[in-house]
Formats: C-alpha cells, sequence, structure tokens
C-alpha cells in the first residue's frame, strides 16, 4: 500500500491518479485511484522491484525490501509529450479477478449508460441482481439476488449496513443515482467483518468522493409519465481540513395517469425531497468521514382523480398513502498505527426512520430507531502475504408497529466478536472467519465463513465459498405489496431469526482472442435454510399467512457471464441465469412464487473514438414463473397458474458536450407489460380485490431525456482536483 506522487521542486507534492505500477518478473499489477493511493495483493519474494508509469511522466522502478504500508513513489514528469491513442476502453462493468469472493464492480460509468435516477434502476443492465415492482399499486420497487428476495443481501453505504428494518421494501428509491460512484457486488456468504446478514451477498455503495467532486454538479431528469427530477451536489475543498460534498435531490410525479383504464393509477402520485452532507479529511495515517442524510418521501396511489367508484357499498375512492421519513447520520474513522502493519478502523452509524401507510382501510404505522458500531483492527503477517483482522460490533433496533387493531413492539440488543485469518500463497488465497453474535430476542448464533481462491494463471481464477449466516425478520415491512389486496394477515406461532447456510463456486478467465478481450464467468450457489419466516400466499387467495418453517427451503442459482470488446467502440455481454428456488408451504414443497426459472440478458455498448456519442442497448429476457394459487375464486377473479415469458428493451444516446452531457432514452420500448394487474379492480373493498399479483412491468413505454453538467476542478492546498 503506498501513493505515487510527482517530483517536483518544491516541498508540496502532487499525486499522480490512476499511474500503473506492476512488479517486475511477476505477473502482478495495479492502477491507482484517483488521489494516487494504490495497493498490490499478492504473494511476493522481498525484495521486489516495483515498476511505476503515468501518462506524462518518466517510468520509474523501486525496490522494496519488505511488505511495509506507506510506499512512496516519485515520477519526474516529462517536457514533451508525444501525441498519445486511447486503443481500448474499460468496461463499465468489471468482473473481479484479485477479489477472493466473486464480485464484480459496476462503475460510474456504467451507471450512466441509463438514467439511473435512484438505486433500484442501477441494475437494468446486471443479470446478478434482478429488480422488479412489488405490487400495482405503490411503485415500490424489490431486488433479487441468488433467487432470493433482496432482505437476504446487505446493503451497505460505505461498507455500514444501510437499507434494512422498515427501508428494506421502500428503501431502494431514495437512494439518488447521482450520489453513487460505484456499486460492489459480492456474491455468496459475505465475510465475517462484515456483519451477518450477507446470507446471499453484499451490495456495497461507494459515494461520490467530496475530494474528486465537481464544484457544482447538475442533473435534470424528465420523462414523458410527468416525472421530474433535479439533483445538484456542490463541492467545498478546504485544504487541510478536508473536503465536503453537499447532495440535494428533488422528486415530483403529479400526472394522473391509468394507461390500462382499470380505474386505478398506474403508478403513484409522488413528492421527495432528500438531501446528504458527506465531509471527508485524509491525512497520511487517519482518514475520516461524516454523513448526515435527511430524506421524506410520499407516495399517493389508488383510484385516480377522474375515477367514478360503482354503486353499492363498496362504492367509495380507494385511497393509497405511503409516507416515509428518514434522518441517518453516519461516520468512519482510520488509522494506521506507528507500526505500519497495523490500523484500527471504528465505524457507527444511526437512524430514526417513521414509516406509515394507508391502503383503503387498512392502516400500517412504523418506527424504528437503530444504532450500529463495529471496531476492526487489522494487522498484515509475514511480510505482508497473510493479514489478520478481529473486532467486536453493537447492533440496536428498537422497532414499534401498529396494523390495523394490532400493535407491536421489539428491542434487539447484538453485541458480536469476530476474527478473520487471510492466508496468501503464490496462487492460492484463503479467508477463514468466525462470528459469535448475542441477540436479546433470539439467542446466540455462532456464523462461520470460508472463502477460497486458486489462480490457476494470471487470468484464471476458481473461487469457493461456505458460511452460515442470519437475520430478523420483519415481516409487515417486508410483505407490505400484500396490504394493497384484501387478503386476512395471520401470523401463526412465534417468529424466530432466519438462518440459513451458503455454498457456492465460481470460475473466471480473461484472455485475448482475435484481437479481442474475453472474459467468461461462471457462478453457481445454493442457500439452505435451517430456520426461515414463510410468506404464504398458497393457503388461501385471501389470506396471508405468516409462519416459521415447516419442511425444507432451498435456493439454486446459476449465472454464465460473457463479456467481448468486439471493436474498439463497441462491448458486448451476454448473460444466462437459472434458479430453482423451492419452499415448504403447509407440507408441500412449490416453486417460490414470481420467480423466473430463466433470464437473460444482452448488452450492447458503442462509444465513438472522438467520445463525444455514446449508444447503449440492453434487452432482458424473463421465462414464466409460477403464480399463487387462485383456484378458490370466482372465474372471473382467477389469475393464471403461470406468468408467461416476456421481454423488456432499453436504449439510451448521450451526447458529451465538453462538461455537458445530453442524454435521451426509453425504457421497455417494446410495451410488454402484465394485462391484469389487479383483480377486482371495479371493488376494491370487496372480498376477491389484490393488487399483489404482480411478475411483470405494470407501465407501458417510457420515453426520457435529461442533461448532466458539472464545472471543472481547480487546483485546491492538498494538491488534488
Amino acid at each position: 500500500m503506498g501513493t505515487v506522487y510527482a517530483r517536483e521542486a518544491h516541498e508540496a507534492r502532487s499525486p499522480i491518479p490512476f499511474a500503473y505500477l506492476s512488479v517486475v518478473d511477476q505477473p502482478i499489477a495495479a492502477s491507482a485511484d484517483q488521489l494516487g493511493h494504490f495497493e498490490i495483493q499478492g504473494a511476493f519474494i522481498f525484495p521486489l522491484r516495483l515498476a511505476a508509469s503515468a501518462t506524462g511522466f518518466a517510468t520509474d522502478t523501486i525496490v522494496v525490501q519488505n511488505g511495509r504500508t506507506g510506499v512512496v513513489v516519485e515520477l519526474a514528469p516529462v517536457t514533451e509529450l508525444r501525441p498519445a491513442e486511447v486503443i481500448q476502453r474499460q468496461a463499465g462493468t468489471t468482473l473481479s479477478l484479485r477479489d477472493t469472493q466473486s464480485s464484480e464492480r459496476i462503475g460510474a460509468k456504467e451507471l450512466k449508460r441509463a438514467a439511473c435516477c435512484d438505486l433500484s434502476e442501477s441494475f437494468e443492465s446486471n443479470a446478478t441482481v434482478d429488480v422488479s415492482y412489488s405490487d400495482a399499486i405503490s411503485g415500490a420497487k424489490q431486488i433479487r439476488m441468488l433467487g432470493l428476495d433482496g432482505k437476504y443481501a446487505q446493503i451497505s453505504l460505505e461498507n455500514i449496513p444501510f437499507i434494512r428494518g422498515l427501508s428494506g421494501n421502500y428503501g431502494l428509491t431514495p437512494v439518488p443515482g447521482p450520489w453513487i460512484n460505484a456499486i460492489n457486488v459480492s456474491k455468496g456468504i459475505g465475510t465475517a467483518v462484515n456483519g451477518p446478514n450477507a446470507m446471499t451477498g453484499q451490495i456495497d455503495l461507494c459515494l461520490v468522493d467530496p475530494g474528486e467532486a465537481s464544484p457544482l454538479f447538475t442533473n435534470l431528469y424528465l420523462n414523458n409519465q410527468g416525472r421530474t427530477e433535479l439533483n445538484v451536489n456542490t463541492a467545498q475543498h478546504w485544504g487541510k481540513a478536508g473536503d465536503n460534498l453537499v447532495m440535494l435531490q428533488g422528486s415530483l410525479n403529479q400526472r394522473d395517469m391509468d394507461d390500462n383504464n382499470d380505474g386505478f393509477r398506474d403508478q403513484p402520485l409522488s413528492r421527495r425531497f432528500n438531501i446528504m452532507d458527506r465531509w471527508l479529511q485524509r491525512s497520511a495515517r487517519r482518514t475520516t468521514q461524516l454523513i448526515a442524510r435527511y430524506v421524506t418521501d410520499v407516495r399517493d396511489g389508488g383510484n385516480t382523480d377522474a375515477h367514478v367508484p360503482s354503486e353499492g357499498p363498496g362504492g367509495r375512492h380507494y385511497a393509497v398513502r405511503v409516507a416515509n421519513e428518514m434522518g441517518d447520520v453516519l461516520a468512519k474513522n482510520g488509522w494506521i498505527l506507528r507500526d505500519s502493519t497495523k490500523s484500527i478502523g471504528i465505524l457507527a452509524s444511526f437512524r430514526n426512520h417513521t414509516a406509515s401507510s394507508s391502503f383503503g382501510d387498512r392502516g400500517y404505522e412504523g418506527t424504528q430507531l437503530s444504532g450500529y458500531a463495529n471496531v476492526v483492527y487489522q494487522q498484515t503477517l509475514r511480510g505482508g502475504n497473510d493479514q489478520f483482522k478481529t473486532g467486536a460490533g453493537f447492533q440496536y433496533d428498537a422497532y414499534d408497529e401498529s396494523f390495523q387493531d394490532s400493535a407491536f413492539s421489539r428491542i434487539e440488543r447484538m453485541p458480536g466478536v469476530f476474527a478473520e485469518y487471510t492466508r496468501s500463497r503464490s496462487r492460492f488465497t484463503m479467508v477463514a472467519g468466525m462470528r459469535a453474535d448475542f441477540n436479546s430476542a433470539y439467542g446466540n448464533p455462532v456464523s462461520p465463513r470460508v472463502h477460497v481462491k486458486y489462480d490457476l494463471g494470471p487470468l484464471t481464477a476458481i473461487r469457493l465459498s461456505m458460511g452460515h449466516g442470519f437475520r430478523s425478520a420483519n415481516p409487515l415491512v417486508e410483505n407490505a405489496a400484500v396490504l394493497a389486496s384484501s387478503r386476512t394477515v395471520v401470523v401463526e406461532g412465534p417468529l424466530r431469526m432466519e438462518r440459513s447456510w451458503n455454498f457456492g463456486a465460481s470460475f473466471l478467465h480473461k484472455w485475448k482472442w482475435g484481437g479481442r478481450k474475453w472474459a467468461l464467468g461462471i457462478d453457481a450457489y445454493r442457500s439452505e435454510f435451517t430456520d426461515q419466516v414463510v410468506a404464504d400466499l398458497d393457503r388461501s387467495p385471501r389470506t396471508l399467512a405468516i409462519y416459521m418453517m415447516r419442511g425444507v427451503s432451498y435456493a439454486n442459482s446459476m449465472l454464465t457471464d460473457v463479456q467481448v470488446e468486439l471493436s474498439r467502440s463497441l462491448l458486448a455481454k451476454v448473460s444466462y441465469r437459472w434458479y430453482d428456488v423451492r419452499t415448504t408451504y403447509d407440507g408441500v414443497l412449490r416453486e417460490r412464487p414470481f420467480t423466473p426459472a430463466h433470464r437473460g440478458l444482452v448488452d450492447l455498448a458503442y462509444e465513438s473514438r472522438n467520445d463525444r456519442w455514446r449508444i447503449d442497448i440492453f434487452t432482458n429476457l424473463f421465462g414464466a414463473a409460477r403464480l399463487p394459487g387462485t383456484e378458490e375464486n370466482p372465474e372471473a377473479y382467477r389469475a393464471p397458474d403461470r406468468s408467461p415469458a416476456y421481454a423488456t428493451v432499453n436504449a439510451q444516446v448521450t451526447c458529451l458536450l465538453g462538461q455537458l452531457e445530453l442524454y435521451v432514452g426509453g425504457e421497455n420500448l417494446a410495451s410488454s407489460t402484465q394485462d391484469t394487474q389487479i383483480l377486482a379492480p371495479e371493488d376494491p373493498f370487496g372480498p376477491y380485490f389484490d393488487a399483489s399479483l404482480i411478475w411483470g412491468p405494470t407501465q407501458g413505454a417510457m420515453v426520457y431525456g435529461g442533461f448532466r453538467h458539472a464545472f471543472k476542478h481547480k487546483e485546491h492546498d492538498n494538491g488534488t482536483k
């Protein structure tokens, strides 16, 4: 670990961003980040020669005697530059050969390939994470990973657990895309250090760096369905006092739209305001950051204003209102000790969340007060080849919920300890860890985790993983879509913690063939539950039964990704994913509803040689999925047993004019929509009304446009831009 600087006559040194470093006579290399920081991992033979190069600087080589951190590399600027020609472009999504876990990084370039107004819209070109609407009324979106709902994946912000608890159902949309610099997606069981809840993987959101942010960034988005969003980011650079970034978002949709003429709004009227302040300070041995966020999000759905209720006892407007108000404070502090092989990190967060919703005559109120703290000690061993981490964490959650005439409250206090050892040799890396947590409400689980990576060659790796994870369920919030129906909610017996084992294997190979760069990734995972809270929609079309699993429940998934550089301007990605997800419902092992067994993705990205034009087209194909049984309903109010296969096509054209980006695009351009989205829409207060049986898109083709503009950086005190 070290930094690359420009060699200058005066005392202050300027870091060189994106310098390239390689170990001479060893197939190990890395790139520096925007601030010149780099980290090279692998099994080294010391002393080693480290070569560094960067455009505009003379290449130099230094000798590193041991595995110390804080290595300083200085490059001398050259007085004359020859014209340079770009011969290849970095893909927006990168499959990692270096990480011990199977992972991919969705970079800022990938996020700009679509409008990405919020987090739920950031995975349209990704086959690992699925996004779908949860019902036909509230506009809420949910994700799925390895065949299971997003509640089994840990969604974190700067490695601090973030979307959890009451925000699990509506927490994706209040995270604006322009706030995100990159998304790191790790598949399978998480590491012991990052927490117990990453049962199918971890999605870590990396925010825009205040030190690299534009002094003023503006993004305006509009679409033909009435949605308008404005994002404004402003950065302040305070030299040694650090850098600060204030991010604002306003979102408004007031169009009363009913294209399928069922009397219900195709999307809710919405108002959202979002503000975040991120302060970041770096020094040679310490990094500190503080993040504060406030968001208010209100949605009004149900019958349109123009709808005329039918005559009779149920002849009333069916109104839906979903409101969320949330405040967050997050803090991180990391120190490199005098012995530079040792470091300490402290992470903490606090949240106050108030949620309320009304669906016709049904009302829900909930509050969540949460606190989180994690202390991690890290030390490198054996000349930097091995690494040891240990620490302790504490999670506090206080929930107060009410639904119709019932009230629920729960307080969880969960201290925990963990340890993790990383062993690295020339081709072999193993990360073995253990967690022990002490939950005041549900007991004391112990979670072992093991990750293994073996490099078959410089560009080929196989990985294996195994581990145990657990989580506390919030069944009312996690099944909020069912509130948009006349189903009676029945909770049977006391509910316990959900626990599962995850087993995974992956293969990644990169090569050149026909003068083009190729990448092939194959992942296979299995999740087996030992305890699970089951939401049973099959017992009756007029009942949601919630109970602890009685039988078996598992999810098998396999994903194949192929990426190829078809030309200097055209990149392509083809993916195929297969799921086999089954749960025991009232003694019968069934396919999990709304989960297609097959999905395909075809992704094309064109970029002109002068970087002026970008054209992106991605097609998602979805196979049939089982739907909950509705045979007991009258024939007019039955849904089919399985959904049909369908495809969606999204496209965007972007034009770069200096610091200004203009974009226009469309989503679901083939207008693939679910024909019947609501059962019994004419009688929303009757026994057969159900707007929760959603398997496909609820809206037809949508066209949007907008612009992004960022002012150029100016040099500031710490020498960064």
